[in-house]
C-alpha cells in the first residue's frame, strides 16, 4: 500500500517531474497603526501620539513605520515648520560654509569667524545659529517634542497661574523690575491661544523663540510667588501639592527645576530675551531660598546668555519691523527693555561678587547705556519714550537706575582691594569715600530715609515706595563697609568709617525687618546686611576695645536686635539659623573684650538708646551731635594726637598688657542712658590693639585677610563648635548671663561650667569657630582669644 502511494505521488518523483514552482510571495502591507497598537492588536486613531498610548502613558513609545501615512505627514509638517519651505518648492541648500561651522561655538554677535563667513556667503546678518544648522533627525525631534510637552503639562490651571503671577508682581518684581507686566500678560495670552495640534506635531521648534522659552519664565515666577504664601491650613493653593507633607517651598523648587529643564531642553540656539529673563529669575529664586552659591553661578549663566543675543552692545539693537510709526515706537521700547535688563544683570553681578568675594563676570563693562527713566507706557505702539519729569511718580525703573548708580563704585572698590591692606596711596580711598558721601547727598527726595518726599506714597502705582526707603540705604552702607574693610586692621580712619557704616546698615535693616511679613523673612538682603555688619562691628570692638566707646551702647543694642531678628527668621531662613551660633560665640568675646559684667549688659540693653540724628553729609545717623562723629578729614579716634593715621605693622602690636576696658561691677539705674564715663574711667584713652594681651607685640595686622562674613558662612561652612551633637544654642535672652559654657542639651539643664576645665585639659574648647577658613582669617585669630 505504501509503495503504491509512492509511485502515484508525483511530488516524490523528482527525476522526471519538471522544476517545482515556488508559491507566490504575499505583498507585505504597510502597518498604518502605531507600533504599540499593532503589538497589542488595538484599534489606533493614527495620531502622534495616539489616544491609546496617551491613556497608557506611553507617549514616548508611540511610533510609526517609515511608510505609514502618519509618519509621512509628520515629517512633512516638521520640515515645513523648521525650514519655512513650502511643500513643492525647492529647499535652500544647507551645505554652505556657515552651516558647517555653526556648531563650532562661534558667536554671531561679535567679530568672529562665523560673522566673516556669513558676510562672504552673503548670509543674512540676523540669521540665527539654529537656522544655519541642519534639521535634527526624526528621533531627536520626536524626543524633544515629547519632553517639552511633558514639562509644560506640569503647569497648573490658569486660575492658579493668574493668582501666583499677581503675587509675584506685587511682592518681587518692583525690587528687580526684570519683567514688564504688559509684555508678560501679552505673552501669557499668546501662550494660551496656541493650538494643541501645533504643540503635538511641531513641538517647541514650531514656536517663536520668545514664546518657546515663556513656560520656563512662567515656572520661575510661580516658584518665587509660592515662597511668600502665608502658612495656612486651608490655603486655596493646597490642591497644587501632590504628596503628603509637601510644603509650598517643595512645590516652588519643583516649579523652578521644571523651568530649568525647559531651558536645558531648548539649548543655547535661537535664544531670546525671554530666555535671559528666565535665567535671571532662576538666580533670584536661588538667592531667596539661601542657595547662594548656585545663585552666583546662575547669574553668570544669564549674563552669558545675554551676551549671546547681544544685550551688551548697542550696535546689535533690533531694527523696526516696518517703517510705520507704530513699529518704530514698539522697537524703541524694546531697545529700552533690553538696556534695562542688561543694567540689572550687571548690577547684580557686581554686587553679588563683592558680597561673596567671588569673581565678577561682567569685567570691563562699567560703561553701559542706561535705559531712559520714562513712565510705564499703557500702549507701546502709541507712546514715545520720553523721560519722566519731577511731577511724574517714580517707577520701579527709577529705583533700579538709582540702585545701579549706588552699586557702580563697587567696581573701583574691587580694584583698590587688589592692592592689599597697604595701598600705595590712601588718598584714593579717601577720594572714593568722599565720592560716596556726595552720592548719598544726591539721593532723590522720595527715596530718602529721613525727611522723604511722601507726596507719591498714596499713588496706587507707588505702593512699594515706603519699603524702598529702608533698602536703598543698605546699598549705600555696604559701599562704605566694602571700601574700608580691607584696612580696618591697619588704619584707624577706616575703622571709624567701617564702624559707622555697620551701625547705619543695622539701623536700616531693623526698619526693613519691621516692614516685612513673616513669609518674607527669606529675603537674602535681610540676612547678609545684618550678618556682615555685626561681624565687622564686633571684630573692631573685640580687637580695638578702647576706640569709639561712646558707641558701645548703640552697638550692643543693635547686636541684640540683630540676634532677635535672626531668631524670628530662623524657621524660614536657613542662613539666619546657621549664623546664630556664630553670633553667640562673637558675643561672648565681645563681652570679655569690653569688660562688661552681666549686670551692666542687662542694664545697658534695657536703658533707652540715645536719640538718632544725622548730618547732611553723614550717612551714619547715630550721633547725638556732629562732634561725636568726626568726619574723615578730622580725627579718626578720640585720641588722634596719640594714634597715627596709618599704623605700621610694628606700631600696631600690643604695647600694653591691659584688657582694654574696665569691667563694671554694677549695672547702673534702668532708664538712664549709659555714658562712656560709666564704662571706662578714661574715655578717649590710648589705643589698645591686643584685646586682652593675647597677641604678640610684633603681630602683623596687614597679614589678616578682609572680612567676608557671608562668604565664609556660605562657602567655608563657618559655624560654632558645640562639641555635643545634641546641644543647641540658648536663646539670646540668656546670652547676657555670666554662664558662657551653658547650653541646652537634651534632658540636662546644660553643659555646666564645671565641665569646661576638663574640656580645656583635653585641648577641646567650646564656642570655637569652625570651618574651612585659612589661618589669615579673623576667625582663626579670634579662636586664639578664649572668651572664658
Amino acid at each position: 500500500m505504501s509503495e503504491a502511494v509512492k509511485v502515484d505521488d508525483p511530488a516524490q518523483d523528482n527525476s522526471n517531474a519538471p522544476e517545482a514552482k515556488r508559491p507566490p510571495r504575499k505583498r507585505r502591507r504597510t502597518v498604518i497603526s502605531c507600533t504599540e497598537c499593532h503589538r497589542r492588536k488595538q484599534k489606533c486613531d493614527r495620531k502622534l501620539p495616539c489616544t491609546n498610548c496617551i491613556s497608557r502613558n506611553k507617549e514616548s513609545a508611540c511610533r510609526y513605520e517609515t511608510g505609514a501615512p502618519t509618519a509621512k505627514e509628520h515629517r512633512r509638517q516638521l520640515s515645513s515648520s523648521n525650514t519655512g519651505v513650502v511643500e513643492g518648492e525647492p529647499a535652500a541648500p544647507v551645505d554652505s560654509i556657515p552651516t558647517k561651522v555653526a556648531n563650532f561655538g562661534y558667536s554671531r554677535t561679535g567679530a568672529s569667524t562665523l560673522g566673516f563667513l556669513q558676510k562672504i556667503e552673503g548670509a543674512e546678518s540676523g540669521l540665527s545659529l539654529s537656522g544655519l544648522n541642519p534639521d535634527p533627525g526624526h528621533g531627536e525631534s520626536f524626543n524633544t517634542r515629547e519632553r517639552y510637552k511633558s514639562l509644560i503639562r506640569q503647569l497648573p490651571a490658569r486660575t492658579y497661574i493668574d493668582k501666583l503671577v499677581n503675587l509675584y508682581f506685587e511682592n518681587f518684581n518692583w525690587q528687580y523690575y526684570g519683567l514688564d507686566r504688559d509684555v508678560f500678560d501679552k505673552q501669557l495670552t499668546e501662550w494660551y491661544r496656541l493650538p494643541f495640534n501645533l504643540l503635538t506635531s511641531g513641538g517647541p521648534q514650531a514656536l517663536p523663540p520668545d514664546l518657546r522659552a515663556f513656560p520656563a519664565m512662567l515656572f520661575q515666577t510661580m516658584a518665587s510667588a509660592l515662597l511668600v504664601l502665608p502658612i495656612s491650613s486651608d490655603s486655596p493653593f493646597d490642591s497644587l501639592k501632590y504628596a503628603g507633607g509637601m510644603t509650598f517651598e517643595d512645590l516652588a523648587m519643583d516649579y523652578s527645576e521644571s523651568g530649568v529643564a525647559i531651558l536645558s531642553l531648548l539649548g543655547k540656539r535661537q535664544m531670546s530675551v525671554t530666555t535671559v529673563l528666565a535665567g535671571f529669575l532662576r538666580a533670584a529664586f536661588l538667592k531667596y531660598v539661601a542657595l547662594v552659591t548656585e545663585a552666583w553661578h546662575a547669574i553668570g549663566a544669564a549674563i552669558r546668555d545675554a551676551q549671546e543675543i547681544g544685550l551688551h552692545r548697542d550696535s546689535l539693537d533690533p531694527k523696526p519691523k516696518s517703517d510705520d510709526a507704530e513699529a518704530i515706537l514698539e522697537n524703541q521700547w524694546e531697545i529700552e527693555r533690553r538696556r534695562r535688563i542688561w543694567m540689572i544683570l550687571v548690577g547684580w553681578d557686581v554686587h553679588t561678587g563683592v558680597v561673596l568675594g567671588r569673581p565678577i563676570s561682567s569685567v570691563g563693562m562699567s560703561h553701559i547705556s542706561l535705559p531712559i527713566d520714562a513712565p510705564i507706557p499703557k500702549d507701546r505702539s502709541r507712546t514715545p519714550v520720553i523721560p519722566r519729569t519731577e511731577d511724574d511718580p517714580p517707577t520701579p525703573l527709577t529705583r533700579a537706575i538709582w540702585a545701579y548708580h549706588i552699586m557702580l563704585p563697587l567696581r573701583t572698590i574691587v580694584e583698590l582691594e587688589k592692592e592689599g591692606a597697604w595701598p600705595k596711596n590712601f588718598a584714593k580711598v579717601d577720594a572714593l569715600h568722599q565720592q560716596l558721601l556726595d552720592l548719598e547727598v544726591q539721593t532723590p527726595p522720595y527715596f530718602r530715609l529721613e525727611n522723604p518726599d511722601t507726596r507719591f506714597d498714596c499713588h496706587p502705582d507707588c505702593y512699594w515706595l515706603p519699603a524702598v526707603r529702608a533698602t536703598l540705604p543698605q546699598l549705600m552702607s555696604f559701599n562704605f563697609m566694602a571700601l574700608h574693610r580691607p584696612y580696618i586692621f591697619t588704619r584707624p580712619k577706616s575703622r571709624t568709617a567701617a564702624l559707622r557704616a555697620s551701625l547705619n546698615m543695622l539701623h536700616a535693616q531693623r526698619l526693613h525687618f519691621q516692614s516685612l511679613k513673616p513669609q518674607q523673612y527669606k529675603t537674602f538682603s535681610l540676612f547678609f546686611g545684618t550678618f556682615d555688619a555685626i561681624v565687622l562691628m564686633a571684630s573692631i570692638y573685640i580687637l580695638f576695645p578702647k576706640e569709639h566707646i561712646e558707641l558701645v551702647q548703640n552697638a550692643l543694642q543693635h547686636f541684640q536686635w540683630a540676634v532677635e531678628r535672626f531668631e524670628a527668621m530662623s524657621e524660614r531662613n536657613a542662613l539666619a539659623k546657621a549664623a546664630l551660633g556664630v553670633l553667640h560665640a562673637i558675643f561672648l568675646r565681645l563681652k570679655k573684650s569690653l569688660g562688661i559684667s552681666p549686670e551692666a549688659a542687662k542694664a545697658m540693653l534695657s536703658s533707652p538708646v540715645p536719640p538718632v540724628t544725622s548730618t547732611a553729609l553723614s550717612p551714619f545717623p547715630f550721633a547725638e551731635s556732629p562732634s561725636a562723629f568726626p568726619s574723615l578729614s578730622s580725627s579718626a579716634t578720640t585720641a588722634k594726637t596719640e594714634t597715627p593715621d596709618v599704623l605700621s605693622p610694628s606700631a600696631t602690636g600690643s604695647g600694653s598688657s591691659t584688657s582694654g576696658a574696665t569691667a563694671l561691677s554694677s549695672g547702673g539705674s534702668t532708664g538712664t542712658a549709659f555714658t562712656p564715663d560709666d564704662m571706662f574711667p578714661e574715655p578717649g584713652g590710648t589705643l589698645s590693639s591686643d584685646a586682652g594681651g593675647f597677641l604678640p607685640s610684633n603681630f602683623d595686622w596687614a597679614s589678616l585677610a578682609p572680612i567676608y562674613a557671608t562668604s565664609d558662612l556660605v562657602y567655608n561652612d563657618l559655624g560654632m563648635g558645640l562639641r555635643d551633637d545634641n546641644a543647641t544654642i540658648l536663646p539670646s535672652s540668656a546670652w547676657g548671663l555670666d554662664l558662657p559654657g551653658i547650653l541646652e542639651s537634651g534632658d540636662d539643664a546644660g553643659l555646666v561650667q564645671t565641665q569646661q576645665p576638663q574640656q580645656q585639659q583635653l585641648g577641646v574648647l567650646p564656642f570655637q569657630f569652625e570651618g574651612d577658613f585659612g589661618n589669615d582669617s579673623v576667625w582663626s585669630l579670634l579662636n586664639h582669644y578664649t572668651p572664658f
